[in-house]
């Protein structure tokens, strides 16, 4: 899975209102945003992130990456679960190294140390790590049937935290188990996405935290 160390830090938590795909949460959400009139502690809007009547849009440089968090919210013990809606329309060949990977951002601590939980549009999904500014694999990618691959299709990417303990999905099938390294409180949440050699632009139409 390709990785680019030319991250572009955006602040970014999760929730998001709308129906709902097969969010392990079955409790009311905490934070449920469809970013039409986002909370604020998103942050403002910039020429990375924009706040739409489809959802949150990041567009990450080229051959770099994006996100954006919360502050006011951590991951201790939470339940994330995003939509993001597949590009379109997509390259001839679609796979990681011509629009990137999509999904989550946790256990973060800064710009140079947190984790991500995302899928591929190769069909693949997977845990990584960075740690001052260095990509370690998590769970290395895994082939997943859950992942859909079709262009404007969209997935719904999801980790249940609990303290060092988590447990990513995707469309509601269970990807893995894993342990890591949360920082005290657990971290904010938030929301992660690259691009490739062309810049991709990725809607969030939801996003969750229980």
């Amino acid at each position: 899975m390709a990785r680019w160390i030319g991250v572009v830090g955006l602040a970014l938590l999760l929730g998001a209102n709308g129906a709902a795909f097969a969010c392990q949460g079955r409790d009311t959400a905490i934070l449920d945003e469809d970013f039409k009139n986002p909370d604020i502690g998103w942050g403002k809007p910039d020429t990375i992130a924009a706040y739409t009547q489809g959802g949150l849009v990041l567009r990450p440089p080229v051959n770099g990456s994006a996100w954006r968090w919360n502050r006011n919210f951590a991951m201790a013990r939470a339940d994330l679960c995003v939509e993001a809606i597949n590009p379109a329309p997509l390259p001839t060949l679609a796979n990681e190294d011509t629009v990137g990977d999509v999904g989550l951002w946790f256990w973060g601590k800064d710009a140079q140390n947190f984790f991500t939980a995302t899928i591929s549009l190769d069909g693949t999904a997977s845990v990584d790590r960075l740690v001052n500014g260095i990509w370690q694999a998590v769970v290395a990618p895994v082939a997943s049937p859950a992942v859909r691959t079709a262009s404007g299709a969209i997935n719904e990417v999801e980790i249940v935290a609990n303290g060092n303990s988590a447990t990513f999905f995707v469309n509601g099938s269970k990807i893995a188990d894993f342990h890591g390294q949360a920082p005290p409180g657990g971290g904010a949440p938030g929301i992660f996405a690259e691009s490739g050699p062309a810049i991709t632009t990725w809607v969030f139409p939801r996003a969750r935290l229980y």
